[in-house]
């Protein structure tokens, strides 16, 4: 298991404890005075450009040491599966005294500060996170909506029927959870502050890899192509087709695209860290 859910788990996994949604600890003046911050932040639609996110800026030792900390405390992200998402979903919304249209669909933050919008309001305010989007409905340019959790679930199948999104659980100050991220990892700030500085804080891996059956895999490379990590390698006599379970983040989109369905998530073990 990660740090967190060793800390903040109880046996499980940090993301199935529902203590972790729980109106208890979301009243704590920590997450309050954490999310009051949070959802005041606007930045200027558009005005992050793709270059800002250029890994290879050289690296401020302090501003490493500022980001990772921040992470640590706040807005760890770590990756789940679609069943985990789904899973989530469920638990978070049940957790509320009313959870009739406590899930919020509401824009990416990274979305919106790169491209200036997001219209498909791909990310999940879960939880208690829908009485801070009620007190500031203009945040990242309002357009909230209010779903069940069955209508979330189908909100969530239509849009990973349209895009390739990588799940994520987001801390609102942690160990509370208060988001279900749904990232475009071509412009997902928390994951190129991983990259750029060296630290895993930001952005963990997921406790699942995939696996490639070999019987089945024709190395046609489409697992390359949609791996948002760069981590399936084909061999240069293009006969075998190899993913490093510990660099894999388990995603699962790469079983989600190939076409033999020689790929699988399995629940993995990291020895090297996530």
């Amino acid at each position: 298991m990660c740090e967190y859910c060793t800390r903040h788990g109880s046996g499980k996994r940090w993301y199935e404890n529902a203590r972790n949604f729980s109106k208890e600890l979301a009243s704590t003046d920590y997450v309050i005075d954490f999310n009051d911050r949070y959802f005041v932040r606007e930045p200027k639609p558009g005005s992050r450009v793709i270059l800002e996110y250029d890994s290879t800026r050289p690296i401020d030792v302090e501003e490493r040491s500022k980001v990772d900390t921040y992470y640590k405390k706040y807005l760890h992200h770590q990756v789940v599966t679609h069943d985990e998402a789904t899973s989530v979903l469920r638990l978070a919304g049940n957790l509320t005294e009313d959870h009739e249209k406590t899930i919020v669909a509401l824009p990416c933050i990274c979305r919106y500060a790169v491209y200036g919008k997001d219209k498909s309001n791909a990310c999940f305010g879960i939880a208690f996170s829908h009485e801070y989007t009620k007190r500031f409905p203009d945040y990242l340019g309002g357009n909230h909506q209010y779903l069940s959790v069955d209508e979330a679930q189908e909100h969530l199948e239509n849009l990973i029927t349209n895009e390739d999104l990588v799940h994520a659980v987001s801390a609102l100050g942690v160990p509370y959870i208060g988001m279900l991220c749904n990232c475009d990892m071509k412009v997902c700030s928390p994951y190129y502050q991983r990259v750029r500085l060296g630290i895993d804080s930001p952005f963990h891996k997921g406790h699942s890899a995939a696996f490639i059956d070999a019987s089945k895999c024709t190395q046609c490379g489409t697992c390359q192509e949609v791996c948002s990590f760069n981590v399936p390698i084909i061999s240069d006599d293009e006969s075998i087709m190899t993913i490093n379970p510990e660099s894999c983040f388990g995603c699962g989109v790469c079983v989600k695209h190939c076409p033999e369905d020689a790929i699988v998530l399995e629940p993995f073990e990291r020895k090297l860290g996530f």
